[in-house]
Formats: C-alpha cells, structure tokens, sequence
C-alpha cells in the first residue's frame, strides 16, 4: 500500500479496496483514494475533487487505451454520455479521451448494488419493488434518449443508494464492444442478462437493455434471474429457446416482464413505454405521495416509495485521510516568508538549473539492484550530447509535456525547497515565478520516523509526486547530512554519493529512497538540497530550509 498516507491512521473507508503497486494515485484532476472494482471494461477508483467531494472514476483497460479505433468510439459515445440527466444515473463530472488510459468520472454512489443487497439482505417487495423497475425504467429512457445503448445492465451495475436505484457503467461497453468484436468475433457482456438477439449475432440495441431490464426486476424479486440454470451454457439454451420462469412475481408486473423479455426484440416495449406503466403502478400504491398535477411528480412518488436501509456515506473523513493532497495549482503570492524570498534570491543567481525530469532518487534496492541502477545511469550519460545537457552536466529539461498554463513558469521560474505550509513533517519542491508571485508544487518528502531497523544506519525517505503530467528522476545525491550544531554562514554538509536512479510520475506517484549515514556519523541532522538551489561551489546556506525534520540517532550499543 502507498506510504501516503500514514498508513497507521483510519482504516479504508466502506467498500473501498487498497491499490496495488503501479497503480495512479490521481487520475486527471482527481485523487485516488482506492479501488472500488473492476471488470472487462477497465477499473473503478474512489477519489475526490479539489473540494473533497466523492467521485468514481473508470479507468479502461490499457489493451483498450493502446487502440487508436477504441480511442475515436469512446469519445464518440462519452459525447452522448454527458448529455444524460436523470435521477437514477449518477452526474457525469468529466473524462478525458486523449489521457494515456482514457478515463470517466462521474459522482460516487454509496450503498450497495442490488447483488450485494439481494445476497445479503434479501429480496424486494411490495413498493419498494415497483420503485426499483420504475428507477432502472427512468434512467434507460434518459440514456436512449441520447442514443446510448448500456450493454451490460446487471444486478451490479445498479446501486441501491439513499435517494434510489442508480444505474452506472454505462458509456464504454460500446466503445470496448465494438472493439472485441472487431478484433476478436467475442461478445461483450454477462451471458445471464444477454439478449437472446445478441446470442444470434444481432448487435445490441435498446430492447436488448429493455431485456436485461426484465431480468433485473426478476433478480431483485426472487433472488434469481428469469433463465437461471446450474450452468452458463444452459442458461443461454433457455435464454434462446425457452419462456422465463417469473414464479413470485406480482400480477401487476408479470405481464411487462413477460413482453419485455419476448425473444423477439420488436414485441418488447421501449424504456419511455416500461416507464409509463411502472410509474402508474407506483402511483396506484402511493397515491398520496405526489401531487397528480401534470401526471404528479415521479421523483418524489420514488422517494416516498423507497426505503432502503442503506449507508448514508458520511464518510469524508476516512476518503480525505487516504487521498493525496489537492491537485497542486498556480497561484498568486500574497507574501513570501523571508527566509523563502532569500532562497528564490540565491536561486535567481544561481540560474534555472536542474529541471523536474531531471532529478534521480535512491530506492530501497539490494546490491544487484543498485548495480544494475548505475549501468542505467552510465547508459544515460553516454546518451547525453552537450547540446542537450545543462552547465552542471544533467540532461536538457524537456518542455514538451508541460500544459500551457505552467509553460513560462517553467521556462523562467526557479526551483525552491521549503517546509510544506499545511504540515511542517513535509518538504516541498516547488517551482516559483521571477517576481515570486506564482508556485507549482512539483514534489513532497518527509523522512520516515525510524530506521527500518533498529540499528541500521540505512533510512528511508518517502516520495511524492504531486503533478498529473511530466515525470521526476532524484538523485541520492541530492541528499546528504550535516552536525545537529552549526556555526558559520555555510552548513558543514556532505552529500550523500550518487548511486541510483528512481522515476517517478502521475502513473507511479509515490516511492521510498534509501539513504545512508554518513561513516562515523553518529548523529545529524538529514538535508534535501538539490544543486540548483545552492551557489556555485555547492555551498549550502546554514538557514537552508530543506531540513527533513526527522533526526536520525543510532542507537548505541
């Protein structure tokens, strides 16, 4: 699990599962707090925006991401997707077709899915069962109403939420169906809640989600679908060929289900149809739920019927603890503290230096690793052609991934290290305008509270990268240690020897570097302090304030 954040602070929250190494921790402006699930399509991820608000955010397979066609259909189908608004689908917030791996996000629904709730709470009746098929109802008519078909309606895509059913996962089944069919002849989809047209080799359409609407109304009802057998061949066999068992259904709904499980797609109503009929149904139960104005109001007659004992998600607190800080942002400076503003001025003269692709960073390699880090770094330098490498010999900083809005920033600012403002066990590496009155935050350090034994000399400082674009290399020798006590105008400080290379980047945002003390170094104090913030003989200011506030003390024998 990532070390941010401190992974002896509150637990995950409810439904959220911990990420895996190499997977993002942000994911375009939103940060990952942790997986939520995953399935043919791509992966799901809990985050929030920069106002703490909860979000769910799909991510699309990679083999999916690498396909130019795939790319240009779910741009195609994200365009219609954002147009839908319904009260059973949650909001569209964004996605972003062009990223790496493509994304969508939309608001995060608490609750359970209807599989979830049906397994473990059992099945719905009455009302609340005719709310249920008029919500899924609502939310088909809103995406057919854009010219979206969902493909994969199933007991866990619907969320049984506070306010009603919430229909999700819907906008790239399309897109990742016509790909597997043109790449593979396969057929996209869960085989219980596939349309009997499908299995003949017709495409999806409308009727075929009216189809697994059917099927789902049956599953919240009796705990089974409508053509359930011991095995997924015979379920497709009856799917095909035989009338679906709807023992335990009401009089009132079995004759929708039955025509809209009708093995001929044009006999089955439309979702707009299915709506109008559920919706009376409801109505009939709830009569003095809604006003009948205009054909009363759906929504509140929904909200009236249902009654799920679910969770409220009033979980914030647990989301914010595990999520990496706010996107970082430029902004202006109102002031800046005295001690910074003689660091951007030692800077200034300095020159701009070393850039963010250019920093490299010690992991917590064995003596194979390490040498196999150093090769890679050989390699690098001999690749290297003056033209493209800085006065201190370190590579070109690239520009071509930098958004406009940080360009000048990048082409004219200067590199600072300072305590982090929020939480001063923090060091931050940002970048600052000429004048001082923009910053980007480009990385977060802070040294681990103890060494990883208890006599070892060996510690280890954890990484962040903060930025959604770019990627950083820190050096180990951009560390290095100094005496607790100094006198003078300069620190008597010894980096640390350069010895590998880390990369880090939006797709790989955290990682731990080891550092060493120095040989009979018993006690001192731990310096981040990359050249480019120090003078032209590498000497660092005594009130240098790339401190890591941990100081390391051996224990003596």
């Amino acid at each position: 699990m990532s070390p941010f954040p401190n992974p002896g602070g509150p637990s995950l929250p409810t439904g959220v599962k911990p990420l895996t190494e190499g997977e993002p921790r942000r994911v375009g402006p939103f940060r990952v707090v942790g997986r939520l699930g995953s399935g043919g399509m791509g992966v799901v991820y809990a985050a929030l925006d920069d106002h703490d608000r909860r979000v769910a955010v799909k991510r699309v397979h990679r083999v999916y991401a690498d396909d130019a066609e795939f790319r240009a259909r779910f741009a195609r189908e994200v365009a219609l997707v954002q147009r839908v608004r319904a009260a059973c689908v949650p909001w569209f917030l964004g996605a972003d077709v062009r990223a790496e791996v493509p994304w969508l996000a939309t608001e995060y629904v608490p609750g359970p899915t209807l599989n979830e709730y049906v397994r473990t709470r059992g099945v719905l009746d009455g009302a609340l069962l005719v709310a249920f098929a008029v919500g899924v109802a609502e939310a088909l008519t809103a995406i057919h109403g854009v010219g979206v078909v969902h493909r994969d309606l199933k007991p866990g895509n619907v969320i049984l939420s506070p306010e009603g059913p919430k229909v999700l996962d819907f906008g790239i089944a399309r897109a990742v169906e016509e790909t597997a069919l043109t790449h593979t002849g396969g057929l996209v989809g869960t085989p219980r809640w596939i349309s009997p047209e499908q299995y003949g080799g017709a495409s999806a359409s409308d009727r075929s989600d009216v189809f697994a609407w059917a099927g789902l109304v049956c599953f919240a009802a009796t705990g089974h679908g409508p053509f359930d057998a011991d095995d997924t061949d015979a379920t497709i066999a009856r799917i095909l060929s035989e009338p679906p068992r709807l023992e335990g259904l009401s009089e009132a709904l079995r004759p929708l289900l039955e025509r809209a499980l009708d093995k001929d797609p044009a006999q089955r109503l439309g979702a707009a149809q299915l709506l109008a009929e559920t919706a009376g149904l409801l109505l009939a139960r709830a009569p003095d739920a809604v006003s009948h104005e205009e054909g009363g109001d759906l929504v509140l007659a929904l909200g009236k019927a249902w009654s799920v004992p679910c969770a409220t998600g009033k979980e914030n607190e647990s989301w914010v603890a595990h999520a990496p800080r706010r996107r970082p942002r430029v902004f202006g400076r109102r002031w800046l503290p005295a001690l910074g503003a003689a660091v951007i001025a030692l800077v200034a003269l300095v020159g701009g230096g070393i850039g963010l692709w250019n920093f490299q960073v010690g992991t917590e390699n064995n003596d194979q690793e390490a040498d196999a880090v150093a090769d890679a770094e050989g390699d690098v330098a001999e690749n290297t052609s003056a033209e493209e490498a800085e006065p201190d010999g370190s590579p070109k900083e690239p520009l071509e991934d930098v958004p406009e809005e940080y360009r000048e920033l990048y082409e004219t600012g200067s590199v600072v290290v300072e305590p982090d403002e929020d939480d001063p066990d923090f060091l931050v590496r940002k970048r600052v305008s000429e004048d001082g009155t923009q910053e980007l935050e480009e990385i977060r350090l802070a040294a681990e509270p103890t060494p990883r034994e208890p006599d070892s000399e060996i510690h280890a400082v954890v990484i962040e990268y903060l930025l959604d674009f770019g990627q950083a290399e820190v050096r180990t020798s951009d560390f290095g240690w100094a005496p607790v006590t100094q006198t003078g105008e300069f620190l008597e400080f010894e980096r640390l020897e350069q010895s590998s290379v880390n990369v880090i980047g939006p797709e790989n945002p955290t990682t731990k570097a080891t550092v060493s003390s120095l040989e009979g170094t018993n006690s001192g104090v731990l310096h981040y302090v990359p050249r480019v913030v120090t003078d032209d003989d590498d000497r660092v200011p005594a009130d240098h304030p790339g401190v890591l506030p941990q100081r390391w003390e051996p224990e003596q024998p």
